[in-house]
């Protein structure tokens, strides 16, 4: 292998395979990334066998061939390299020699044969997306997914077609079985789709996702019943589904709400998070009292002391007094974009709905706790 490829090409291909390579592996190979020089380009692969990325850049190849190197390694190196190309020139011994400006190295590396076979992803039906609507639906659940790996079911977003009578669409839902997050959008080339049973990708492909759709522009999005596939510009994310059936989630969302505040988004996160300040560092339970007209946001700590603070809202119910944990609040206020936003109830054993006029299609559920 033998070719020279600009700096910056290079550079962004393997910051971008940076969180996909694993860290800590019985397999070194999952550490290094494959560099494969053919035709005109080079291509970059990372995978931890669940997560997979390719980047394709343009090059100049004067030999073609595949090595693979540490990827932390290689990407340091690149980026600090004092010119606009770099020269790449696969030695004896699978050692790569790396040179830019008047620096030089020669880097270990392994055998290519060695690196794990991606799977087959081609002829999986896609759908479009504007990677400013994907990236705000991902925003509106990817908080709520389970950090917990030993309930793997848990630990993925929820990818589900729901007929609608507006014609169908395309549902993410997470739940850690403390809250839950549910977002419907409207996706043009759902029609084609089978998904009324659902898939769940993995956590770590959801923030993979997130990654390339901030980035603004269309991307294409594959949905199998193994593997999705997400295609932007120069880049390809493979990612293997979650095994684990996702729980029955539609029993959790109260269907007749009988009590209903509405508060400004700003002002209830700021209270929440003054108050939060006393509360114990695991919980970080906090007491909700509605009364007439003004929200009374208490914190209680035997170690610490006590805090409350009052804010107006909208309510004409009967007194409600909740307690809750106030990160789960905080996170959600820091996803949605309603200027006001709407807690609904039924009573002080079930959990709170919040909705807002500005977030479209979705909705949030959180559970009391006693305190």
């Amino acid at each position: 292998m033998e070719l020279t490829v600009k700096k910056d090409d290079l550079a962004k291909g393997l910051a971008k395979s940076q969180s996909v390579v694993e860290r800590r592996t019985s397999m070194p190979i999952l550490s290094n990334v494959l560099l494969e020089a053919e035709g005109e380009n080079i291509t970059v692969t990372a995978t931890d066998l669940e997560t997979s990325f390719l980047g394709s850049y343009p090059a100049r190849v004067s030999k073609p061939g595949r090595l693979t190197v540490p990827a932390r390694k290689l990407y340091e190196i690149v980026k600090e390299l004092p010119s606009e190309e770099v020269y790449l020139k696969e030695k004896e011994n699978s050692f790569l020699h790396i040179s830019g400006g008047r620096a030089n190295y020669d880097l270990v590396g392994l055998s290519a044969e060695d690196f794990p076979e991606l799977p087959q992803v081609d002829g999986m039906p896609e759908l479009l997306f504007d990677g400013d609507l994907l990236a705000e639906m991902i925003e509106k659940t990817i908080f709520s997914i389970s950090q917990e790996e030993t309930r793997f079911n848990l630990a993925g977003l929820y990818v589900q077609k729901r007929k609608k009578d507006e014609g169908p669409r395309l549902r993410f839902v997470s739940t850690d079985g403390h809250r839950l997050s549910l977002i419907d959008r409207e996706v043009s080339g759902l029609d084609d789709f089978n998904l009324e049973e659902g898939v769940i990708i993995p956590r770590k492909g959801v923030a993979e996702m997130r990654k390339l759709a901030e980035e603004g522009g269309e991307l294409a999005l594959g949905l199998s019943q193994n593997f999705a596939v997400v295609k932007k510009d120069e880049v390809l994310l493979m990612l293997r589904m979650q095994e684990g059936s996702f729980p029955d989630y539609e029993v959790v969302v109260p269907k007749h709400i009988k009590k209903q505040a509405v508060v400004n988004r700003q002002a209830f996160a700021d209270v929440l998070r003054r108050m939060a300040i006393m509360a114990t560092d695991r919980f970080q339970g906090v007491r909700l009292d509605f009364k007439s007209g003004l929200l009374e946001v208490v914190s209680q700590n035997p170690d610490l002391g006590e805090a409350r603070e009052a804010l107006e809202m909208d309510y004409d119910g009967d007194t409600l007094s909740v307690g809750f944990n106030a990160r789960y609040f905080l996170d959600l206020c820091s996803a949605m974009r309603s200027e006001e936003i709407s807690l609904g109830f039924v009573d002080e054993q079930n959990p709170c709905v919040i909705t807002g006029e500005a977030d479209t299609g979705f909705l949030s559920v959180i559970m009391p706790m006693r305190l």
